[in-house]
């Protein structure tokens, strides 16, 4: 009787809950992987293909003119190497900075802990403004220079907290052993709770790479510079350039037989902005999950 029992149960394993849920993380699955497939087939469309139907999920003749086109007007080679600077700069000082204000935040004994939280949790509800910020960055004399984007985007306290409470989730014994053993807290802090905190740290650090990578908007304020544009500002003013320029074509039958496809330019930048960010996400996605979940409860 056991064994037809078990047979049943294994028979039966596939439930109508199981089939609701399949269906629903199946539609969310569609939903994120379709616009992203949709962003490829705009960009290797041509312009009348796509007038004709711009529905196609499949193009008869594809073809790179869009990719082309955002290569030779704008100085792309030279927005990723900037962006990958500020990546370069921008991880180590800010996983620096977020490990050692965490590590200090999860200790109880730690000096002015309180008021120091409580001024971070301030600055996730209300921010000073971008013209004090800009003022700030002038006075310090960084106005075109890299290092104003890098430094005015070190830490995001939100990444703080989840490393904080991560931390706290430790056994409290390892840190006593390791302090009676002689250990500082920087010996602590670089020997047992970083090689620890793996996850977690995988996870903010995928953060603060999407953060940066996608980072335009202090760039526009502080970098009068073409020279030093990260990619995505760079970006932004060749969609806009072709934007004013396919509406200059609408109304104006000089511009007509210049060769633009501004969708397509639009879907071809999509896609080189996008692609880096999901080739890197696979090699840290097994933290991610452990990462996030355990961060995120309070020690």
């Amino acid at each position: 009787m056991g064994i037809k029992r078990q047979k049943k149960l294994l028979n039966h394993r596939f439930t109508i809950v199981d089939l609701i849920l399949f269906i629903i993380l199946a539609v969310c699955a569609f939903s994120i992987v379709f616009p992203f497939y949709t962003s490829i087939v705009v960009s290797i469309m041509s312009e009348h293909e796509y007038l004709r139907n711009p529905f196609t999920l499949i193009p008869k003749k594809p073809e790179l003119d869009s990719y082309k086109t955002l290569i030779n007007q704008g100085n792309i080679i030279s927005g990723y190497k900037n962006t990958l600077i500020h990546l370069a700069l921008g991880m180590p000082i800010s996983m620096y900075l977020t490990c050692t204000l965490a590590y200090a935040l999860s200790k109880r004994y730690f000096p002015g802990k309180g008021i120091l939280f409580v001024f971070i949790m301030i600055t996730m509800v209300f921010g000073g403004g971008t013209v004090p910020a800009f003022l700030n960055i002038k006075e310090l004399g960084l106005i075109n220079n890299r290092w104003s984007v890098v430094l005015s985007n070190g830490i995001g306290t939100f990444y703080v907290i989840l490393v904080m409470n991560y931390i706290q989730s430790l056994p409290a014994s390892l840190f006593d052993s390791a302090r009676i053993d002689g250990a500082n807290e920087l010996t602590i802090l670089m020997r047992i709770v970083i090689p620890l905190s793996k996850p977690i740290l995988a996870t903010v650090g995928l953060f603060y790479m999407v953060d940066k990578w996608n980072e335009w908007y202090g760039s526009m304020l502080y970098l009068n510079k073409a020279s030093l544009y990260p990619l995505q500002l760079e970006l932004k003013q060749i969609i806009a350039n072709a934007q004013i320029l396919d509406d200059i074509m609408m109304t104006d039958s000089m511009y007509r037989a210049m060769p633009t496809f501004s969708m397509g330019i639009k879907m071809a930048a999509v896609v080189l902005t996008m692609l880096p960010i999901m080739c890197v996400f696979p090699f840290l996605q097994k933290y991610f999950v452990k990462g996030v979940t355990l961060g995120a409860v309070k020690g």
